[in-house]
């Protein structure tokens, strides 16, 4: 079986693969972490050709036509990726190969057709790609002469093709005339163009698992070097730099006073803000090349794991490398010593880093799937736009062309100046507080209907809010909570027994995927783009994510082909697709699904035998004429067919027009669940004893709200209409807008609070983008928040198809800061664009 990016590394893959490859456990585990980063798409079963390539420009391999053969002659199977397996055969040639292995991999790169045998034009391709490292412009004159007459000179008996091993042969006597740039990239295909072919110091071992721990940066000369790692949904990494060529200075914070950086004898830390053993410290400020520079960049995260597992030459190297801090910490404490405050700080982490940690507890030795486990939302572009807003906080924005951080980024309504609802307010209030009932004169406070309401839910708790409930949540709500859906749904029965309340909607798929995912093996299908949360859980328990894209020329339909074929696909990987989610209206591209589409869903999932997760939390921000329909309403429209069909329904307190996401209030319904499994999911809420409170109360308020008639009800229709409308109006105004934008497409916003839109990007913001390690649209997102304080979500953080970029944002501020922002947006766009034209 195939080793995917998303399958866990097993003791018994790993023992095999050190048999079969010239690595050990460290290294192994290093380039698996490395495989995980560039493999974007963990359903594809590899690396796709664009993420090959980023695996070997990231050590330094950069011939665009060797690497186009590097490609097919690791694609064994030719099935259009390079899996795990074959990325370490491939790299275990180029990094710690024999010349003879290495031979043998240069013959496979241009045998093209793969028949086993160089003709004469594939020898004459080699040869060219071969000449040109000993020139940086045009080829000389005369190289089709030498290249016919080496083809002749190694042809043996002029059949007119060369053997595999004719080739090998005539590489491992020198017999081409190609120099000695050429054997050097034969004898270290990575450092052939460093001092003396080598990273000094280092030994072959060592070298390898730098390369496996990091990537190659080239930064010409007074260039600022890149100061982040960033992975695939932009969580800043800390980075340790290794000087291979050139010579760099390092500032630090609050000083002007430069460091030089020698290779061969120094290494820096670089960051703003870098984390090592759980240590922050502010280290360097900036970086700039005084020459040409060729560096390492080592995530510190995979470097330390590789450390601890004492395999692989690991602790030698990192030995050797704390000898090359120690180096630049001599440097650092003569400033420290000076009185600069930030530089003693760094100082006294870098010296407790050196030491070793005395926690017990490091991202090295707890689980490793929540190391891994990543959520965009609250990822570098929000952490960044906390700094900002921290810093126009202490008066130190004056350079910022805008005075706030516009947060676009989450569905946080009352944080963006939606206000409270007042009869759920009063009601709670009451509720929390109880004596406020028996008070004289409390009936010239509230109105008759809230204190009615607050003594009819404090009797359903006569211990009050500060109590447990029964794990399942307060059973008179769970009624009430099954008199809405039953209404909602067209009469169709609800059995509150099957009803849990839950802190938020979150808490409820992390119960049922907990529940799902038995091991490794077990995969849940989510949709392509996604909400976070779904992968970030999947991966926490260890289980398999399998996207499937949804169609954005479409207005982000389901695709119900790209469906089936991902659940075959699943199968086909030896894995067992368990449960598929759907998020409707959709988060983050803000369609809402037919009737007739989630027909086709339900059926698909009875065929395949898969548990569906309706993630439901938008259904009352519906901006079109179609109303919401509720996929259960669908299951049980299918008839007495349809009766066991397993289908859990989430919804929430924090969207709709409520937005009280503080309070945590949510439920699931559980529809067609055989009853021991049932009782075992029962368990698990009761581990967690119950929901809270209040949040129980906010489902209560959500699910009956004043009565016509009632003395709050006037002002209950009046609030809520009128948040309704304006949420309805700004999501027109943003697609509007949005669309008026040029390379800008947005589908229409039908639901929930969001808006996808794709950006076109040109080469060169690409190119810049990946130059400071940074995903294109991250590279905009962080542009735009720069330059106009907009906080938005890198379209990447929630999956994306491959060569699209993206950005959500929310239409939940103001209509007035709304209509400031989108002017601001289109200057920025224009100015980005103009910068970064092809």
């Amino acid at each position: 079986m195939a080793m995917t990016a998303s399958s866990p590394m097993s003791k018994g893959m790993i023992n095999r693969m050190i048999q079969q490859t010239n690595f050990g456990r460290a290294e192994l585990e290093a380039l698996y972490a490395t495989y995980k980063r560039k493999a974007h798409d963990l359903s594809t079963g590899g690396l796709s050709r664009a993420e090959f390539e980023e695996v070997l420009v990231s050590h330094g391999l950069t011939d665009p036509a060797f690497i186009e053969g590097a490609f097919a002659a690791s694609d064994k199977d030719q099935n259009g990726v390079v899996d795990f397996k074959e990325l370490c055969t491939t790299l275990s040639v180029l990094l710690k190969g024999t010349t003879q292995e290495m031979a043998q991999f240069e013959f496979n790169v241009w045998d093209s057709d793969k028949d086993g045998k160089l003709t004469k034009d594939e020898f004459l391709q080699f040869w060219r790609n071969a000449k040109s490292l000993s020139f940086d412009g045009e080829l000389p004159g005369g190289e089709l002469d030498e290249a016919e007459e080496a083809f002749r000179l190694v042809d043996k008996g002029g059949k007119g093709y060369i053997l595999p091993q004719e080739f090998r042969l005539a590489i491992e006597n020198r017999e081409f005339k190609l120099g000695d740039p050429f054997y050097n990239f034969i004898h270290d295909p990575f450092n052939h163009k460093a001092s003396n072919g080598m990273i000094a110091g280092f030994t072959p071992d060592e070298r390898a698992l730098l390369h496996l721990m990091g990537e190659i940066v080239k930064c010409p000369k007074d260039r600022a070097i890149p100061h982040a790692f960033q992975d695939l949904v932009y969580n800043m990494v800390d980075c340790f730099y290794l000087l291979i060529e050139g010579s760099a200075e390092v500032k630090y914070e609050g000083s002007d006073t430069p460091h030089t950086v020698e290779p061969g004898m120094d290494g820096f830390l670089f960051d703003e803000t870098v984390f090592i053993s759980g240590l922050q410290t502010h280290a360097t400020k900036s970086a700039r090349s005084l020459t040409d520079c060729t560096l390492i960049r080592i995530a510190s995260p995979d470097f330390m794991q590789a450390y601890l597992q004492d395999a692989g030459g690991a602790v030698a190297l990192f030995q050797r490398l704390k000898a090359r801090m120690q180096h630049s910490l001599e440097h650092e404490e003569t400033i420290a010593k000076g009185g600069h405050e930030g530089m003693a700080t760094f100082v006294d982490s870098k010296k407790r880093l050196l030491s070793g940690s005395d926690k017990v507890l490091t991202t090295q030795n707890i689980n490793k799937s929540l190391v891994d486990m990543q959520y965009a939302v609250r990822g570098l572009v929000p952490i960044t736009a906390e700094r900002i807003q921290q810093e126009i906080n202490q008066g130190k924005g004056q350079s910022k062309p805008f005075d706030e951080v516009l947060y676009c980024n989450i569905g946080n309504p009352h944080s963006v100046g939606q206000k409270p609802i007042t009869f759920y307010r009063e009601v709670l209030a009451l509720v929390d507080c109880p004596t406020l009932m028996d008070k004289p004169g409390v009936e010239a406070v509230f109105p008759p209907d809230v204190i009615a309401r607050a003594k009819e839910i404090k009797s359903a708790i006569p211990s009050g809010t500060g109590a447990y409930s029964h794990s399942q949540g307060i059973a008179s709500i769970r009624a009430n909570v099954a008199k809405f859906i039953e209404k909602r749904d067209g009469g169709h029965p609800c059995n509150p027994g099957d009803l849990f309340l839950t802190n938020g909607a979150s808490t409820g798929i992390q119960m049922m995927l907990s529940t799902l995912i038995a091991g490794p093996t077990d995969a849940v299908l989510i949709p392509i783009p996604q909400y976070p949360i779904y992968s970030a859980l999947i991966k926490l328990l260890n289980g398999q994510q399998v996207g499937y894209q949804m169609d954005e020329s479409k207005g982000w339909s389901l695709d119900m082909d790209e469906l089936k074929a991902q659940v075959a696909a699943t199968r086909a990987r030896g894995h067992t697709p368990k449960a598929l989610v759907i998020i409707n209206p959709g988060n983050p591209v803000g369609n809402c699904l037919s009737y007739d589409n989630i027909a086709e869903l339900v059926r698909l999932c009875k065929a395949e035998k898969l548990v569906l997760l309706a993630d439901e939390v938008y259904q009352e921000n519906v901006y079109m004429e179609r109303p919401f329909v509720s996929v259960k309403k669908v299951v049980r429209d299918l008839g007495d067919d349809y009766k066991g069909f397993e289908l859990v329904s989430f919804h929430s307190t924090s969207k709709g027009i409520i937005g009280e996401c503080g309070r945590r209030g949510g439920y699931m319904e559980l529809c067609g669940f055989d009853a021991e499994v049932q009782a075992q999911i029962y368990k698990l809420a009761s581990s967690g004893l119950c929901s809270n409170l209040d949040g129980q109360v906010m489902v209560d308020l959500m699910v009956k709200g004043p009565a016509e008639g009632d003395a709050s009800h006037k002002l209950f229709v009046e609030e809520t209409s009128g948040i309704f409308q304006a949420l309805k109006r700004k999501s027109q105004m943003l697609y509007k807008a949005l669309n008026e934008v040029e390379g800008i497409t947005c589908q229409p916003l039908q639901g929930a609070m969001y808006a996808f839109p794709s950006i076109k990007l040109t080469q060169r913001a690409v190119d810049a983008a990946k130059k400071l390690g940074h995903a294109p649209d991250t590279f905009y997102a962080l542009s735009l928040l720069e330059q106009t304080g907009i906080c938005a979500v890198p379209g990447s953080g929630f999956g994306q198809k491959e060569g699209t970029h993206h950005i959500r944002l929310t239409f939940l501020p103001s209509e007035g800061k709304l209509t400031a922002a989108l002017d601001r947006f289109r200057a920025h766009h224009a100015s980005f664009m103009d910068k970064y034209k092809d």
